[in-house]
């Protein structure tokens, strides 16, 4: 590979991170009221059920998962599904962010490595 050619494929890199960036930005804001959302539901529920075990001496505070998982049962669809969506957007966003990234790397490493050859050649 040459400089050249090395070079062109971080300019292709970066303007991939930079479309990457500006899209996760998007989800993020799309999520932010969404995550707010279902974060006072699932808060809600739980103090429902804390009071419930607080009223009934037979009834037992269920465990952190199996409270989120009760919470999912009684959320709306639409908010469960949404906030699903957005959070594997968000969460395949930062994965190909990290891809991106690596190749970043390598290219650098790569032209680096030309930088030296050549300087050890004169």
């Amino acid at each position: 590979m040459s400089a050249q050619e090395a070079r062109g494929k971080l300019d292709e890199l970066s303007a991939e991170l930079d479309h990457l960036s500006r899209e996760l930005l998007k989800v993020e804001q799309e999520l932010e009221p969404v995550d707010d959302t279902y974060q006072a539901f699932v808060n809600d529920f739980e103090v429902g059920l804390w009071q419930r075990s607080q009223d009934d001496d037979k009834f037992k505070l269920p465990s952190a998962e199996m409270r989120k998982r009760l919470a999912h049962k009684e959320m709306p669809p639409e908010l469960l599904g949404r906030h699903r969506g957005l959070t594997l957007r968000r969460e395949r966003g930062m994965q190909r962010i990290r891809a991106v990234a690596r190749q970043v790397d390598a290219q650098r490493s790569i032209l680096s490595a030309l930088k030296s050859e050549l300087e050890a050649s004169r």
